[in-house]
């Protein structure tokens, strides 16, 4: 079946281009691979080289970015991690056995602590009133304690928490919570200031309570951290911040959460690797979330990421959610609330809305995939306007609660497919545009992209069904929402 354009007016706002982001070398996942996407009638069968291409952004070496946001200006966090951050050397002032300690072992000089060694309701206890930096050793401990923190910093003007070199620790609170105002007695790791993990060994947090809470600014600069907590996996005051770094995280509540009394919160990922799987939503910021570089896996019994403002620049996101997937939303009054894909790679599959903004929506640059599963929401949600300057975007989903999404600058199909199944955008030259692999039942697909040019003919292929769209304008659109 061929369809005829249908002329749709929507004012887009339109104030900047896409940008540049490094993004590393792409792992290709069974979320992102399509096979065959091909039916009988098809003209041909996507191949390997073709999916390679289409799912791997090239992009300029340059960091710097320049997005579609209007109403706020893009916040720079490139000099977030210092060298001291990430380093990893150091020369030992102090070694401690812990197997031969009972309670606790207080630290209040500044200096180098190297413990190893297992012991049963023993705590490490900093509290450093001059505000001078300490660095804590762990190389090979095993702490369990059933009514303290494993590790806890009251005072000091930061704690480096460094995994040595191949090293193996493992910190277990098993406390059950009895009062919230004393929370920091029930958290595997409780800093009232600025806490580094660092190092290239591992360290594990297992938690009744909370893993790791810091009430002022909580970085992961090396090494892996694995979290497995009853409630909160990671919660912070004012940031949490990864790079260099592997978190692992599984959690009752929310994986990442970071949020203090001005809402000025954010979490902000510049390399490394953050695997989530969450009981509540994957991340939390109150204010801001970026990922700049690196990877993101979100498994979450609600939302993905909940923040006012989402900046996607680059890496690689993949999020499967039980409810919205991107949601931009805030109690901050007055707040510019968006959702911004400038770069790297997404892929989402929500039960809620795909992206779900409350304010405004800018697809600047990047290859983005939905797939969105619920009949009572849409792929793509947005209360303010929308504006697309670049990059990819595929989404299919339901037609309930459908935005109207165009461009002025790039072409943007959005049509009525009663499809199953991996999908597939070719112009005529079979030349591969888009593609999804999913299980999934739709209703609809819209898809965005800089190939798609006016006057050509594009072929929709999904497992089930086979159409056609002729581009006479930038903006095709035939879906009949019932929002």
């Amino acid at each position: 079946m061929k369809k005829e354009f249908l002329t749709v007016a929507l004012s887009v706002l339109l104030l900047a281009s896409c940008g540049t982001t490094e993004v590393a070398s792409i792992a290709t996942s069974s979320s992102t691979d399509v096979v065959d996407t091909s039916t009988s009638e098809a003209t041909s069968e996507t191949t390997s080289d073709e999916v390679a291409d289409v799912f791997t952004t090239e992009e300029d070496e340059a960091v710097e970015v320049t997005s579609g946001v209007s109403a706020a200006a893009l916040v720079d966090y490139s000099d977030e991690f210092s060298d001291t951050d990430i380093d990893t050397t150091y020369e030992v002032d102090e070694s401690v056995d812990l197997s031969t300690l009972t309670g606790t072992y207080t630290i209040t000089d500044k200096g180098t602590y190297e413990f190893t060694g297992s012991a049963e309701n023993v705590q490490i206890y900093v509290e450093n009133e001059t505000d001078d930096k300490i660095h804590i050793i762990l190389n090979g401990v095993t702490i369990s304690n059933d009514s303290l923190a494993c590790i806890f910093v009251k005072d000091a003007d930061k704690v480096y928490i460094t995994s040595a070199a191949d090293s193996v620790n493992t910190l277990t609170n098993t406390g059950t919570v009895i009062d919230d105002e004393d929370d920091e007695d029930y958290c595997g790791v409780y800093s009232k200031k600025d806490a580094v993990f660092n190092g290239s060994g591992t360290i594990n947090i297992n938690s009744e309570y909370i893993g790791i809470r810091a009430k002022d600014d909580l970085k992961f600069a090396g090494g892996t951290v694995n979290v497995v907590a009853v409630d909160h996996g990671v919660k912070a005051n004012d940031s949490v911040r990864v790079t260099l770094a592997t978190l692992n995280i599984e959690s009752g509540e929310d994986g990442i959460h970071a949020e203090n009394d001005d809402l000025e919160s954010y979490v902000y990922i510049q390399d490394g690797a953050v695997n989530i799987e969450s009981g509540d939503q994957g991340i939390t910021a109150s204010f801001d979330f970026t990922i700049a570089a690196g990877e993101l896996n979100i498994d979450t019994e609600d939302e993905g990421i909940e923040a006012t403002q989402i900046n996607i620049l680059g890496g690689i996101v993949n999020i499967e959610s039980a409810d919205d997937a991107l949601n931009g939303s805030s109690d901050i009054t007055d707040a510019a609330i968006y959702v911004n894909i400038a770069g790297g790679e997404t892929s989402i599959n929500a039960a809620g809305d795909g992206i779900d903004s409350n304010g405004d929506l800018y697809i600047a640059g990047g290859y983005t995939k939905i797939v969105q599963v619920a009949d009572d929401n849409g792929p793509i949600d947005y209360d303010g306007t929308a504006s697309v300057t670049g990059g990819t975007l595929i989404a299919v989903g339901s037609t309930n609660n459908a935005e109207t999404t165009t461009s002025t600058v790039q072409g943007t199909i959005q049509t009525v497919v009663d499809g199953s199944g991996d999908i597939a955008v070719r112009a005529s030259d079979d030349t591969l545009i888009a593609a999804i692999a999913t299980d999934a039942s739709y209703e609809m697909i819209f898809v965005t992209s800089p190939d798609l040019a006016i006057d050509n003919t594009y072929g929709i292929t999904s497992s089930s069904t086979t159409d056609e769209v002729e581009l006479t304008s930038l903006n095709f659109n035939d879906v009949i929402s019932t929002k």
